[in-house]
């Protein structure tokens, strides 16, 4: 009885030393900052958060989605910078569709979209058109949009493949106090500084 006794006992911690582990290795969401490796390009410092896709997809992109942004820095400010430009890297081929512009008083253009759809933090989803990337499997987005996202907690993106299937995306901001790179440093290096309002 007591053979028995010892051996769930030691089952048990075995249990729970495997569970330890397991949770330990969930990376925490973090902003990692590199330098542009274009050498024709001004310099910028890159900044990307990786995320997540929610459900299963069919072409199974090589690596995890991406939000990148892509500041300048500022030589009249020491630290801070000019936000460039900001790109959700999904990896895989989006659907673009093409809209005409009314502001063009010659002519007619159209220009190259993506249909996405965010939500912040569970609020209300915002539609809106964006750019695609020459790669057609990133989109870009605007300093406005950045602003917002750096407030949230969790973002959860959606668009759609080249055959229609909506690809759903997550993206969680760091905890202040856990991540090395905060938000808030992310924000100065881009010269977003009113993320109160």
């Amino acid at each position: 009885m007591k053979s028995h006794l010892i051996l769930i006992i030691l089952l048990g911690s075995a249990g729970l030393g495997v569970a330890a582990r397991t949770q330990q290795a969930v990376p925490l969401p973090s902003w990692q900052e590199s330098q542009s490796k274009d050498p024709v390009d001004e310099p910028r410092r890159q900044f990307s958060l990786t995320g997540k896709f929610l459900a299963p997809l069919q072409g199974k992109p090589a690596n995890p989605p991406t939000l990148l942004l892509k500041c300048a820095p500022d030589e009249r400010s020491d630290g801070k910078g000019k936000f460039r430009v900001g790109v959700v890297v999904v990896g895989l081929p989006l659907k673009i569709h093409f809209v005409e512009i009314q502001e063009r008083k010659t002519g007619i253009s159209y220009y190259p979209e993506v249909s996405v759809s965010y939500r912040l933090d569970g609020g209300k989803a915002v539609k809106d058109d964006w750019p695609p990337r020459s790669d057609k499997s990133s989109v870009e987005f605007e300093k406005s949009d950045f602003k917002k996202m750096l407030r949230a907690h969790t973002i959860l993106i959606t668009m759609p493949d080249k055959d229609g299937r909506q690809v759903l995306l997550q993206f969680d901001m760091p905890d202040s106090a856990a991540a090395p790179l905060t938000s808030a440093q992310v924000a100065e290096a881009c010269g977003v500084n009113d993320l109160q309002k």
